[in-house]
């Protein structure tokens, strides 16, 4: 770790806070909400439960109680969980698309997953279990079975002429046993540890399509099997060769999805798209026991001690005792929703777009509340942006909404708008004015009198991507013909990429004195407003972008906040304070998911918020970045022209610049160890400035924006 450099200029305490290498030194990001998602699949072992999401990643419970969850998402590179399995010593994930992992990674306090895939030629991974501390068997989707006998550094295909090319949908141990199942072929049995295997069927599950979930009771020694013609169980498992199954629909409706099955040893559980049943195993009668459940949406019952467990589908998880089945909602962080938008605004309030709606906080994410009402297309929004106070929502089939009241009411925004199929909206904070992208393309503009286009000047079939704002001047984003620019909305569009090296732009942000354009493979490029001329910025080097083997050139995002530029990338977000000459992890990044885009970066008074495709939104403390300030980046003619009336003061004060031309555009205040206490912009630009704070007594860096550059200076608050 490099230590802090203390620079004295005369009249001018300066800290300058450098790149801080160890991940203990910044607060983890914490997930915001909103609560919920879709459980795949799920495994109780020991004094926890651990959950799989469909394409969420995994979460364990905080502790056998089942009051929250901990996400769990580092280093996977799917979210898409199929299966899950714990050997004692391990705990492994499957998925659908990126083979198998195992969470035995550690920086310090903090775990990650690690891809243990050698071997194995299909990725797709169905169903997993562990047969001892090393050995496990894995199941594909259309590429057989495969075994490993050292915890996954190689796995080795099982060659059998039933299994061969078949995907095997479950796999369980009974007794000295495996039975598998598979999606054509019915059920199998090895006593080898998985070596050989011998149908283990009668004509009821011979051959019969959509073999998926079985089921073993120790208790009872019965098998139940799941497949296109309902439920079978089979007795005395362990030890025939020859199993009848008998069919054990008795109280289910005729038509039913039975997703999967399970048992505590005195009853067998479904999970089916018509809700929860349940039947004492001695006796087989099958009972809805849906009782506080919001859908019918199951997906999977998982028995822990005297309790159950219940995934759904968008709903989340639920809990019961499993002796009298009613159900309550347990998705303390479990932070699972897909998330479509986010915009933030003032000093506390959160808006969310997801796939059960839009939510909105008023406390900090603290708490969310529905915000649908007269939102038509609710479940299709795109993009959320404040103009002013202001809410705007577009969405994918009914255009454009707008919401005085933070969302608690909407109406449509369309008049003159062609096409009502949005992707973003954009606006300058200095105006009242929103621009619109189409699904084509297509951009439109509206100051209140309804939609135009704003399309003169383009290249036909450009692909925009974003927008920035400086002064009169609007930059234009594109994927694969960089950036343009135009200096009203009524002249058209130029191309300004000089120097610019790769023209598929992502994201565009304009800071007080510069322009920032985020690329796809190259990192990111800054540019003085006047003239353009582009320049790369530092390789992006942070530590957990090399640890977890991520490309943090792969610019998905960026936002600018109190002299801070920050940069998404999939699994991560990079900031830098001096123009790039630097760049460090934005906040701790072990608990960001490594696989989902990073798709929009916005901001309160205190803090950064961060929203992805499918674990919703997570915040971080602005305090906690460790940069304040680079020190190339001082203008000391501004430092020396700053004056603070009076200084020492209670906390109310006044900025002036004294014999400069230049105006204000921001002030920043640091504590004297370089947190963030309070940021103020102003879009205009101003000579004197009146500023009221609640600081505790201490001494303060007063950090001014302004176009010529920025400027320091110590305050002391009594």
């Amino acid at each position: 770790m490099k230590s802090n450099k203390i620079k004295f200029i005369p009249h001018i305490a300066l800290i300058v806070f450098f790149t801080l290498t160890g991940f203990s030194a910044f607060a983890h990001f914490g997930s915001k909400g909103p609560y919920g998602g879709s459980v795949s699949c799920g495994l109780a072992y020991d004094s926890l439960v651990y959950i799989g999401t469909f394409n969420g990643g995994v979460y364990r419970s905080t502790n056998s109680s089942l009051v929250a969850w901990t996400p769990i998402p580092v280093g996977l590179k799917s979210g898409k969980i199929s299966a899950l399995a714990h050997s004692g010593s391990y705990l492994f994930a499957a998925t659908l698309d990126s083979g198998i992992y195992i969470f035995n990674g550690f920086v310090g306090t903090d775990r990650y997953w690690n891809k243990i895939n050698s071997g194995l030629s299909n990725l797709k991974i169905k169903s997993l279990i562990a047969l001892d501390s090393i050995t496990l068997l894995a199941g594909t989707d259309g590429g057989g079975l495969f075994k490993t006998i050292n915890k996954g550094s190689n796995w080795v295909p099982i060659n059998h002429a039933d299994l061969n090319n078949q995907t095997v949908t479950s796999l369980i141990k009974a007794g000295n046993r495996i039975l598998l199942s598979t999606l054509k072929g019915g059920v199998f049995v090895s006593t080898d540890q998985g070596i050989n295997w011998s149908s283990f069927n009668d004509l009821n599950t011979a051959g019969i399509d959509s073999t998926q979930s079985l089921s073993y009771n120790a208790s009872t020694d019965e098998l139940a099997v799941i497949n296109k013609n309902g439920i079978y169980i089979s007795s005395a498992v362990s030890t025939t060769n020859n199993p009848v199954y008998i069919l054990s629909n008795s109280g289910l409706p005729s038509i039913l999805n039975v997703r999967s099955i399970s048992n505590n040893g005195n009853s067998w559980y479904i999970a089916t798209d018509n809700g929860v049943f349940n039947t004492i195993a001695s006796l087989i009668r099958w009972e809805s026991v849906n009782s506080g459940l919001p859908t019918n949406q199951s997906t999977v019952i998982i028995p822990f001690r005297s309790n159950l467990v219940a995934g759904t589908l968008k709903d989340g998880v639920f809990k019961s005792a499993d002796n009298m089945i009613s159900w309550k909602e347990m998705n303390t962080n479990f932070n699972n929703r897909e998330t479509y938008a986010m915009e933030t605004s003032g000093i506390t309030v959160v808006v969310v777009a997801t796939d059960n709606g839009v939510y909105t906080s008023r406390d900090l994410a603290s708490s969310y509340e529905r915000a649908n009402t007269g939102l038509t297309d609710s479940l299709n929004v795109t993009y959320l942006k404040f103009v002013g106070t202001t809410l705007f929502a577009g969405t994918k089939k009914e255009g454009v909404f707008m919401s005085a009241d933070t969302g608690r009411t909407w109406t449509p925004y369309n008049t003159g708008l062609p096409s009502l199929n949005i992707k973003k909206l954009f606006a300058s904070t200095t105006s009242t004015t929103l621009y619109a992208l189409t699904s084509s393309d297509s951009l439109f503009v509206n100051a209140g009198s309804g939609w135009s286009s704003l399309q003169s000047g383009l290249p036909s079939r450009t692909t925009i991507t974003s927008m920035a704002f400086y002064g009169n001047a609007i930059y234009l984003g594109t994927f694969g013909q960089g950036v343009f620019v135009t200096t009203n909305q009524e002249s058209n569009w130029a191309s300004t990429n000089p120097g610019l090296a790769n023209l598929n732009v992502t994201s565009l942000v304009a800071s007080a004195t510069r322009i920032f354009a985020g690329t796809d493979g190259s990192g990111v490029f800054v540019s003085d407003v006047s003239p353009i001329n582009w320049q790369q910025t530092a390789p992006v080097s942070i530590s957990h972008t090399t640890l977890m083997g991520l490309d943090g050139n792969r610019i998905q995002e960026m936002g600018y906040y109190a002299n801070y530029i920050f940069a998404s990338y999939k699994g991560g977000l990079l900031a830098t304070a001096d123009n790039g000459k630097t760049w460090i992890a934005g906040g701790n990044q072990f608990n960001l998911p490594s696989y989902t885009n990073v798709h929009a970066i916005t901001f309160v008074t205190t803090r950064v918020f961060v929203s992805t495709d499918n674990n919703a939104v997570y915040s971080n403390a602005l305090s906690e970045l460790p940069v304040v300030l680079g020190i190339h980046d001082i203008d000391h003619s501004v430092s020396n022209a700053i004056a603070i009336s009076p200084n020492p003061n209670q906390g109310n004060f006044t900025l002036q610049l004294n014999g400069l031309k230049t105006d204000i555009r921001g002030v920043a205040i640091f504590d004297n160890i370089g947190r963030l206490m309070s940021d103020f912009t102003y879009a205009k630009g101003e000579k004197s400035i009146s500023i009221h704070t609640a600081h505790p007594p201490g001494i303060y860096f007063i950090q001014i924006r302004t176009k010529q550059g920025i400027g320091i200076k110590k305050m002391v608050i009594n």
